[in-house]
């Protein structure tokens, strides 16, 4: 049975969200949903069809009469960009706004570098990368940075992320090149959402590379928490017994979990002048001793996220990340949390299936919420004098 919408409730925005969330809806059933009178109702949708929000399309099947026609959400042509700012490298990639990638291009950074050198060439990529559409039109850009964010103004809270700059940098860049809006997010926070199935899911999305992320999902939304870092499992400081004293992170405390299994550290601990990368590590990941470094770090990150299960009895947990994502490291958070809580509350505990095309999506995904919410769009209604 539909819920009635009062017609106060159901401003130019909730009728846009209205048709999204449904897939299109006729004007009687519309009306049926809100409550609005005809006259209402056809203003609204006649100014959200000249702000290009809403479009007729197919007929439905006649009932006597006139034909009636689907009102349809306008995504036909409508684009995201989408730039994942890793360690080591950046993504850039072009997606619809269900975050389907059209298009994309990878290319080496060095973060040590100074925010205007890393910004400058990837945003030089992503202008070619947008440019070299047709039939398209851009409505947004998301960012993703391996650094917390601050939820309300969108800026980074640690700037190392991007040496040698202010946190403003990055929103600067941005909009110097897209007069469009901007979302900025910790990329394993993106990557969850990239990775969520459904609404009603729980999901715990781990990124482990360079560094280790956590994003976490419910009902469909990311989890922020008071200051952004809700997830932050990183510079949590975990026990190891029996693994000799606590190593020291970057963050310069003792025994975070990223100074026992993050990419980085695995490296250092293998310490072989071979592998001297997480790629060269990932590469020679079928190897004996690099199978025991491998799985030294995987037992202390499954026990370190045991209590975070037990507080959300997720339905499914996800390892992303060129090691996250490698069969020995699942195989071993698995069993880590399976033996630490009750059969019941067992999540499905598996490797990402989009990899690398996680993060974009879930930025297209945030896009698409933010610039479609109901109120950007009541906002645009009064700013155009709809």
């Amino acid at each position: 049975m539909s819920t009635i919408i009062s017609p106060r409730a159901a401003s130019h925005g909730e009728l846009v969200r209205l048709v999204r969330n449904r897939g299109g809806l006729s004007r009687r059933q519309l009306m049926a949903e809100t409550g609005m009178s005809r006259a209402t109702l056809y203003s609204r949708l006649d100014t959200l069809a000249r702000l290009g929000l809403v479009y007729e399309a197919e007929a439905l099947d006649a009932t006597g009469g006139r034909r009636a026609r689907r009102i349809r959400f306008e995504d036909r042509g409508r684009v995201v960009l989408a730039v994942d700012l890793g360690q080591t490298h950046a993504r850039v990639a072009v997606a619809d706004l269900f975050g389907t990638e059209q298009r994309r291009a990878d290319l080496p950074i060095t973060v040590a570098d100074r925010a205007e050198a890393v910004l400058g060439a990837v945003l030089d990529h992503a202008e070619k990368l947008v440019a070299s559409g047709s039939g398209e039109r851009l409505v947004g850009v998301g960012f993703s940075v391996p650094s917390s964010v601050d939820p309300d103004s969108g800026l980074l809270r640690n700037a190392t992320a991007l040496p040698g700059g202010a946190a403003e940098a990055l929103v600067e860049a941005v909009s110097d090149r897209f007069d469009v809006p901007m979302v900025v997010e910790n990329d394993a926070r993106a990557g969850a959402v990239g990775e969520s199935r459904s609404p009603d899911e729980t999901l715990i999305y781990l990124k482990i590379a360079t560094g280790i992320g956590c994003g976490i999902v419910v009902a469909g939304e990311a989890l922020r928490g008071a200051g952004g870092l809700a997830g932050a499992l990183g510079h949590v400081q975990v026990s190891a017994p029996g693994r000799g004293p606590a190593p020291r992170c970057g963050c310069r405390r003792l025994g975070c979990l990223a100074a026992y299994s993050s990419g980085r550290a695995l490296v250092t601990r293998l310490g072989r002048p071979r592998i001297g990368s997480v790629a060269a590590l990932v590469a020679a990941a079928q190897q004996p001793e690099v199978q025991a470094v491998l799985a030294a770090g995987a037992d202390v990150l499954g026990t370190a996220l045991v209590p975070t299960v037990g507080a959300l009895n997720p339905h499914r947990v996800v390892l992303g990340g060129s090691l996250g994502r490698l069969p020995l490291v699942v195989d071993r958070v698995r069993e880590q949390v399976r033996a630490a809580v009750p059969e019941q509350m067992w999540p499905v505990v598996e490797a990402s299936a989009l990899g690398s095309r996680a993060t974009p999506r879930g930025l297209a995904r945030l896009v698409e919420r933010h610039v479609f919410a109901p109120a950007a769009i009541d906002a645009l209604v009064a700013r155009t004098g709809g």
